[in-house]
């Protein structure tokens, strides 16, 4: 009897461990749960104040922008038109592609021909805008640039075209396919110079190759320079009725009786302690060459005045706050950060929208881990993407934890 008692009591035993074992392994084979990043912030911001619409011009058209926020007014229902040398800003981004240029280098050297001279000649009795030029003469690269851009060389800009491409048609082609890349609809180029008046587009489409341009060190600091000397040439002047006025450090003005006084423009300005640069164009403002270029200043001043006091630097996040919480079933809930203090200069009233976007990487990772984005859309639809981290790491789930969970 005693014998029995104790197979009974050994087989309740392997029968009890065999269901412990059941028992552990399906604790231990249950799905763990993952873990979730849930925002902490609103998903919109209103920066303060209200805005007050610009003054845009009564005829013609007109643009002003941003970068990294967007569009601060434009006139609306805007069609394509003449532009005049306002076209030269493409022809000097088609050169700086085929023939890149850092600060300081002059870039090759080209030599003028009779034909160069001729043209030089032929435009300057037609009274356009040109830069003397002889036979022979020895003009580098960044010395052409400098005089198609500040005296808007008409004749330079045949030159270079000619230089770059091998003749004029085919540098115009790469005009207008940089123009269909941007998707730039309302751009269509018919020469390099801008004496053409089929050369025409549109003040937002001209903001946006501006913008382009002035990615470029080498444009930016050569539309800045009030003057500069060319070997024949001598002392040559930008003729940009508004430079080193109203913030204003370039771009290219231009005007034909097709076009009439046009000027796009790059101003710098501060807003709360912080440098900015607003972009724009003024287009077909009424008057002759010099009145003309004169409304387009006057219209361009009007603009920049009304715009700057309405911007704003909000500050949407910091490195301490906490944008967002990782929470899992096995430990305490984790703060998510951005890296830096997030902030963004923009025009009063405008509604600022966040999307917050899980990257959590696999289990375990460490502390200041990038766990997601926070993404900025601006009115036009301008994103500013940053990332967050968690202010500490995230271990496996414990197996003390994955035997004893309750749920």
């Amino acid at each position: 009897m005693g014998r029995a008692l104790r197979w009974v009591a050994l087989g309740l035993i392997v029968t009890l461990l065999i269901a412990a074992g059941v028992a552990v392994g399906l604790q231990l084979n249950r799905r763990v749960p993952a873990p979730a990043l849930r925002a902490e912030i609103a998903s919109s911001v209103v920066v303060p104040g209200t805005a007050t619409p610009l003054p845009l011009p009564a005829s013609g058209q007109a643009a002003l922008y941003l970068p990294g926020f967007g569009w601060l007014g434009s006139s609306p229902a805007e069609v394509p038109v003449p532009i005049a040398s306002v076209t030269k800003i493409v022809t000097a981004l088609i050169v700086l592609k085929a023939y890149p240029l850092s600060l300081g280098e002059a870039g090759p050297e080209v030599t003028v021909s009779a034909s160069d001279v001729a043209l030089y000649q032929s435009e300057l009795e037609q009274g356009d805008s040109v830069v003397p030029v002889q036979v022979g003469e020895s003009l580098s690269e960044l010395q052409l640039l400098e005089g198609l851009l500040l005296p808007s060389g008409d004749n330079l800009a045949v030159l270079l075209a000619d230089w770059v491409a091998g003749s004029e048609p085919s540098f115009v082609e790469r005009m207008n396919q940089l123009a269909t890349t941007l998707h730039l609809t309302d751009t269509h180029f018919a020469d390099s110079s801008g004496l053409d008046s089929g050369s025409e587009s549109s003040a937002r489409d001209l903001v946006s190759l501006t913008i382009l341009a002035m990615a470029n060190p080498v444009f930016g600091a050569t539309v800045d320079m009030p003057e500069v000397i060319l070997p024949v040439a001598g002392t040559v002047h930008n003729y940009n009725p508004l430079l080193g006025q109203d913030g204003v450090v370039g771009v290219k003005p231009g005007w034909t009786a097709a076009s009439l006084g046009c000027l796009v423009f790059a101003a710098d300005t501060e807003v709360d302690g912080q440098k900015v640069q607003l972009i724009g164009a003024v287009l077909g403002q009424p008057g002759g060459p010099a009145g003309g270029l004169l409304e387009a200043a006057r219209v361009t001043s009007a603009l920049l005045a009304a715009a700057e006091p309405q911007l704003h630097s909000v500050s949407l996040a910091a490195p301490a706050q906490a944008v967002a919480r990782v929470t899992s079933a096995w430990a305490k809930t984790i703060s998510v950060v951005p890296t830096r203090t997030i902030s963004l200069i923009a025009l009063a009233g405008a509604h600022l929208h966040w999307r917050l976007r899980a990257r959590l990487p696999h289990l375990p990772f460490a502390s200041r881990s990038t766990v997601g984005t926070l993404r900025l859309t601006t009115p036009d639809g301008s994103t500013v993407v940053e990332p967050v981290v968690a202010d500490r790491g995230l271990k496996q789930p414990s197996l003390w934890w994955r035997l004893t969970r309750r749920w």
